[in-house]
């Protein structure tokens, strides 16, 4: 294992972050445009970062553009879900993410539906979900508090019952449900954390929230080196062969093969993989959908009747994946084939490469920075200021991905003067702890209501890398000096920094959904969070009130915010475009072509008063 990760550098001294010492690391990569001198530290464009991709991509994927089809056909296909309904774009639709407003809320800490219940509709009026008398003072009288999320629907309670070749959904037996039922009869759960955006997911470290999903993946789970377990099969000639790998750069991958296990988000309790793969194999894929004629990705394959492709999946496959890996005329010891068994490496790697096409680095900020002086508004410079300055925003959301959980600035040393995947930092309670860099306690929620990165994976493990180091397991990275085993360890309610790209489209805000506008949130900033004093011990240093935001400058802010929206994902256009979906409520997202639809709109804007 050490040999795969020695590529990490090593920690300097240990010290506390300098801002201005990142900031002047920022500025020496961007060239500002004439005039904006003031905006020294604004982080370049994003098309200066190379897309990271596992380095020996190419000894698992022959043909990239066969298989960026393949997992575009993966990621929108219904057929996925165990009721036939339910694919990985229905929580991602809307500018990577799930912007439904009806039976999207989950009871939270305290187990009891506060915002309405089961089944029922947000209002804009129940935003934001923890009240001030004075929305401007952390300190003045909390007028309402609820701890309620607002998630993604997934699918009904229920044990899986097999497959049925040939048909998309899959018999299952129901299972009463305590929490997600209407007078008996179940409805679609929903899951306990907003979903984040999945559009530059691949510039990141760790996915998602928690970053419990591997940066590096094994090929058959979510969990990178920590599951001993995982494995692939090959057949060189010589029969079918164990092999065990992990592939750098892909915890879009691990992210993938964990979603269809879910059995809140896609599947009926019991399924695997290799049930999920048999099933497509014998299945059209997209056959219940619309494919535009004019897809930039699936154009060239799809039916004559216009619905699905005019291929199979085992033909996608076998185009995108060298034989050795999907080629044996033996099968496992319980009956599967070769290309059923290893379902998991195609599903996968087949969605991490479709996902490096999903890059937004063509908003007005990046032509800004690329020397359209004109790009950005008087206004969206004023609050680009505040973004930099007066607010240090960049301090977490940094780099031209505007997230400090990028690869570029935890590993490749794009931002010199960041220690790594660990830091050491002074506190906002003063003293100094050891946290994983990219994931830190904003004050959201209480930080005993969820514990975020610093819980604990389905197979046991932490998924704090602070935690792992403390271990003495080896992470890759050493700060100097190691993490000692009782030395303070700060990583309880903290979660991945988001990227702000296309902010203006991806609400609600937080982990916990709790927040419908960009004003609600620049407001939680300004006042220093909603639970600054209850989560002082784990709280990141730079969350307090900031200072001299009226108004104009809170508004110029949300301007700048807006700034980063890629119209290409705001009107839906290669690569942004995609087929049909169906999502539940009876709600239809219609297929676009590469010259895109209509204009996406904020959450906010589609809530009921």
């Amino acid at each position: 294992m050490r040999s795969v990760l020695t590529r990490f550098r090593v920690g300097k001294a240990c010290c506390v972050r300098v801002i201005t010492g990142i900031l002047g690391a920022l500025v020496a990569t961007a060239t500002l445009p004439a005039g904006a001198a003031n905006l020294a530290g604004a982080p370049p464009s994003l098309k200066s970062i190379a897309v990271p991709e596992p380095p020996d991509l190419a000894s698992y994927v022959k043909d990239r553009a066969a298989a960026v089809r393949l997992g575009k056909a993966f990621f929108w296909d219904m057929q996925a879900g165990s009721d036939g309904i339910v694919a990985c774009a229905s929580c991602h639709y809307q500018a990577g993410v799930d912007n439904r407003s009806r039976n999207t809320l989950a009871p939270g800490f305290n187990k009891a539906f506060e915002k309405g219940g089961p089944n029922s509709q947000l209002r804009l009026g129940q935003f934001p979900f923890h009240v001030f008398a004075d929305p401007t003072d952390r300190f003045s009288r909390v007028l309402s508090d609820s701890d309620d999320i607002v998630g993604s629907q997934g699918v009904v309670k229920a044990n899986f019952g097999g497959i049925v070749l040939g048909n998309p959904a899959e018999p299952g037996a129901s299972v009463a449900d305590p929490v997600f039922s209407v007078n008996g009869v179940n409805v679609r759960q929903v899951m306990t954390r907003n979903t984040p955006s999945m559009i530059n997911s691949a510039l990141l470290f760790r996915l998602p929230w928690d970053g419990k999903f591997n940066h590096f993946f094994n090929g058959a789970s979510g969990f990178g080196p920590r599951d001993p377990n995982a494995k692939i099969l090959v057949d060189d000639g010589a029969g079918l062969q164990e092999a065990h790998i992990l592939l750098d750069n892909a915890p879009v991958a691990s992210l993938s093969v964990a979603v269809p296990g879910n059995n809140v988000a896609m599947t009926w309790k019991g399924r695997t993989m290799k049930n999920l793969g048999r099933k497509l194999l014998n299945l059209r894929p997209l056959q219940r959908q619309t494919v535009h004629a004019a897809d930039s990705v699936l154009g060239g394959y799809v039916d004559p009747s216009g619905k699905g492709l005019n291929t199979t999946y085992a033909e996608m496959i076998a185009a995108a994946f060298w034989p050795r890996y999907w080629n044996s005329g033996q099968t496992t010891a319980d009956g599967y084939s070769l290309m059923e068994a290893n379902f998991p490496l195609f599903w996968g790697l087949a969605n991490q490469v479709y996902a490096s096409t999903l890059i937004s680095n063509d908003s007005p900020y990046d032509r800004f920075m690329e020397g359209t002086t004109t790009a950005l508004t008087g206004a969206q410079l004023d609050g680009l200021d505040t973004f930099l300055h007066r607010g240090r925003c960049v301090d977490c959301h940094a780099g031209p991905e505007f997230t400090s959980a990028s690869v570029t600035y935890l590993v490749t040393n794009a931002h010199p003067g960041v220690e790594g995947l660990l830091e050491r930092m002074t506190m906002a309670n003063g003293g100094t702890a050891v946290y994983d860099a990219g994931f830190y306690n904003i004050g959201v929620r209480p930080t005993a209501e969820d514990v975020g990165v610093g819980g604990k994976d389905a197979l046991g493990n932490p998924m704090s890398l602070s935690r792992l180091a403390q271990q003495g397991v080896d992470i890759g990275f050493q700060l100097t000096p190691p993490v000692s085993p009782t030395e303070r360890v700060a990583v309880d309610g903290a979660f991945k920094v988001p990227s702000l790209r296309n902010v203006e489209l991806t609400g609600p805000y937080f982990h916990n959904g709790g927040m419908a506008t960009l004003e609600q949130v620049v407001e939680f900033y300004s006042r220093g969070g909603d639970f600054h004093e209850a989560n002082i011990t784990n709280l990141h240093p730079a969350i307090d009130t900031i200072g001299g935001m009226d108004a104009t400058r809170k508004a110029n802010l949300v301007a700048f915010l807006k700034s980063l929206t890629d119209d290409r994902v705001r009107y839906q256009k290669a690569p942004f475009d995609h087929p049909q979906l169906i999502i539940a409520n009876g709600v239809e997202i219609p297929a676009v072509g590469a010259n895109g639809g209509l204009a996406l709109q904020p959450f906010a804007s589609k809530l009921p008063r």
